[in-house]
């Protein structure tokens, strides 16, 4: 990073190099390393890097195809919602509302384990690790939708949503790519082994012009 900071003919006043990282421990470190010079260079994790850049400026473009309040939209948490009352609509607009109030935390637990995965047709989908039963019945799923649409009519980002919403603007609407780009023509990647499959996508889609 220094290097590219003292001999790059590409860096001006207003560009930055962006240097991702995946535990905020890690942005530390290497923000105390480089310094004074720390000032040319956005430090984060790449959840925070897509929020700040992508998902909050430009989300609205896209939020009433998911029924995604952006006006609500403040950050991005691991938060699970867990009350009564929100389990409780989910399990009446779900159709199964066979699950009893005594199995209600393993329903979140199921919900804590979505993750968003390229299906074989090259779209994201929403999965868990394994189809996940609860007594006798099977979570159906379809009703993973429904609970990620319950948590976006709030406002309600999850780590995993941040990957999934960056996704659907670049590809949707590719002068974003190019707006990154003017901003930052570099991009580090720390820790680069332990890149989740959409992130080496988004970063892919970056890096090519």
């Amino acid at each position: 990073i220094r290097n590219v900071l003292q001999t790059s003919q590409r860096l001006q006043s207003t560009r930055k190099i962006a240097c991702i990282t995946y535990t905020n421990v890690g942005a530390e470190t290497i923000l105390k390393r480089l310094g004074n010079s720390a000032d040319r260079v956005e430090i984060s994790t790449i959840h925070s890097f897509l929020y700040t850049h992508v998902v909050k400026p430009y989300v609205h473009l896209l939020a009433a195809d998911y029924g995604l309040n952006a006006r609500k939209i403040d950050g991005h948490e691991d938060t699970i919602p867990s009350g009564f009352k929100f389990i409780d609509s989910w399990k009446k607009d779900s159709g199964q509302v066979y699950f009893s109030v005594d199995e209600h935390p393993k329903i979140v637990a199921a919900w804590k384990d979505l993750r968003w995965k390229f299906g074989s047709s090259g779209n994201l989908e929403l999965e868990t690790k394994y189809p996940v039963k609860i007594g006798r019945y099977y979570v159906k799923k379809d009703s993973y939708q429904l609970f990620k649409k319950m948590m976006w009519a709030e406002g309600w980002l999850h780590h995993d949503d941040v990957l999934f919403f960056s996704w659907q603007l670049l590809q949707l609407f590719p002068f974003l790519a190019t707006v990154l780009r003017a901003k930052f023509p570099y991009y580090f990647v720390d820790e680069f082994q332990d890149t989740h499959p959409i992130q080496v996508k988004i970063i892919e889609l970056l890096a090519n012009k």
